[in-house]
């Protein structure tokens, strides 16, 4: 893939309800209708520092682009599943910030965005004749990405001031790689059990799987 292969037929893909892209595409969008207005400016700028970012050497295309977009889910479950009537995105103060915090009357929520994409070899994969070994297993590398996922995730999660008093949300947006098919239980049943092994009291856990 290149960009010009993802840009030809792009707008026909789009137009096609029935289509994977369509789908895709729209979902983001409910996402994005639940960004307060007063955080456009601020998120439309995060969107143009990555909208133009895309490593074709290791196949990896508007990645990052996606991990923003993946902070509009953010907000979306802060609105729509806690109930938090104000949402803004937390400006940096060096490294150790968590992306949103809500407020739902006296308590506030702090939530921390972290996409765990697919492996190198299966991007590869996409592109070449490599053969993947197929697992039913949770592969020992996707574990140790979503634990050091997660506990940066409760670093940042704890770094706010009134951190003690809110409640902290660490969302894990995970796109698994395609070998891994499980064949006694759902790929969801897998990780959440996993998840619940490396949970942290007062750092709740929500994983999406893409």
């Amino acid at each position: 893939m290149t960009r010009r292969t993802f840009s030809v037929g792009f707008p026909a893909r789009l137009r096609d309800e029935r289509s994977v892209t369509f789908a895709f595409y729209e979902k983001i969008e409910a996402w994005l209708s639940y960004i307060p207005e007063p955080e456009w400016p601020y998120f439309t700028d995060k969107i143009k520092q990555t909208v133009f970012l895309c490593d074709r050497s290791r196949h990896r295309f508007w990645e990052q682009l996606h991990d923003v977009f993946n902070e509009a889910f953010g907000v979306f479950l802060l609105r729509r599943d806690f109930g938090c009537e104000e949402v803004h995105f937390v400006r940096p103060k060096g490294a150790c910030t968590p992306d949103l915090a809500g407020r739902r009357g006296p308590l506030a929520h702090y939530l921390e965005v972290k996409t765990i994409n697919n492996s190198q070899d299966e991007r590869d994969s996409w592109y070449h004749e490599d053969q993947l070994n197929d697992t039913t297993l949770l592969p020992a590398a996707l574990k140790k990405k979503i634990q050091s996922s997660y506990l940066y995730a409760v670093s940042q999660l704890g770094a706010p001031e009134d951190a003690n008093t809110a409640r902290k949300i660490a969302l894990l947006v995970l796109n698994p790689d395609y070998n891994f098919d499980p064949t006694d239980k759902p790929i969801a049943e897998q990780i959440g059990a996993y998840l619940g092994h490396i949970e942290k009291p007062s750092f709740e856990m929500i994983c999406y799987i893409m």
